[in-house]
């Protein structure tokens, strides 16, 4: 593009010379050459303003491209950001219908039940124990049942001014008595010492050898030991076995104790 303009002006150069040394001669002889010099020139002349006028378009061509991917570049930040607040929303959603939930719980409890929320929790003891942000502050003390809506969660063991230790049904220190339902077997709940999977297992002991237990009945708290009110739902049957002195079933916690938030202390006996 930039030779051939060069080479025009060269020609348009010479030409303007050669007019000037032509010009004292006759002027036929002078229209004769402007006539041949245009005759030349001319195919210079529609070559370079051909290639101007589609360098011109090329050139805009690439403005609207630049715009486009401006425009597409702004609409993927604009998706990106209503993504995002999507997933807020349905965050928020999803943590008020839970909170909904608890507080209509909390309504028809039975027992006079403290709300509290987990503030600690140790990745070395995650089914054994968490941290609560209530304390004797708060009227809370060692041995308190603790429980969701969905079932037993554990009890408080150390307790200090602003918050408290819970140890949990799966925790084989976390000793629970409990009963079966439609049926009159009765034994003690703990956790197992082998579950150290993603869902934690408890077992039920000293049932009978001839309790013959189906999978899916349900485990209550038999009120036994004081500690426990009766007919808090502990899980549910998985399996039944008979051991050498006894009889033993695995059962299933009622709360998926791996995603604990909200919680209640049992801070009174049944109305």
């Amino acid at each position: 593009m930039r030779m051939r303009s060069k080479l025009v002006a060269t020609v348009v150069f010479i030409a303007s010379f050669l007019v000037l040394i032509l010009g004292a001669g006759s002027p036929s002889a002078l229209r004769s050459f402007q006539a041949s010099f245009l005759g030349v020139l001319t195919p210079f002349l529609k070559s370079g303003s051909s290639l101007e006028r589609k360098f011109s378009a090329f050139r805009e061509g690439l403005k609207s491209l630049e715009s486009l991917e401006e425009e597409v570049h702004t609409l993927r930040v604009a998706t990106r950001e209503l993504s995002a607040t999507n997933q807020t929303l349905r965050g928020m959603e999803s943590e008020n219908n839970r909170l909904r939930k608890a507080l209509g719980y909390r309504e028809r409890a039975v027992f006079k039940l403290m709300p509290a929320q987990i503030i600690g929790r140790d990745i070395s003891t995650w089914f054994n124990q968490v941290i609560i942000d209530r304390g004797s502050e708060d009227g809370l003390r060692r041995d308190m049942p603790v429980l969701t809506e969905e079932g037993l969660v554990g009890k408080t063991t150390a307790v200090s001014e602003h918050s408290s230790v819970v140890i949990l049904v799966s925790d084989e220190n976390c000793k629970v008595a409990a009963s079966v339902e439609n049926s009159r077997e009765q034994g003690i709940v703990r956790g197992d010492r082998a579950s150290s999977g993603s869902a934690p297992m408890v077992s039920m002991f000293f049932l009978s050898k001839q309790a013959g237990l189906k999978s899916g009945q349900k485990v209550l708290t038999s009120g036994v030991g004081g500690v426990f009110p009766s007919g808090i739902l502990l899980g549910v049957v998985q399996d039944f076995r008979v051991r050498e002195l006894d009889g033993a079933a695995s059962v299933v916690p009622a709360v998926d104790l791996t995603t604990l938030q909200d919680i209640f202390v049992v801070v009174s006996d049944p109305k």
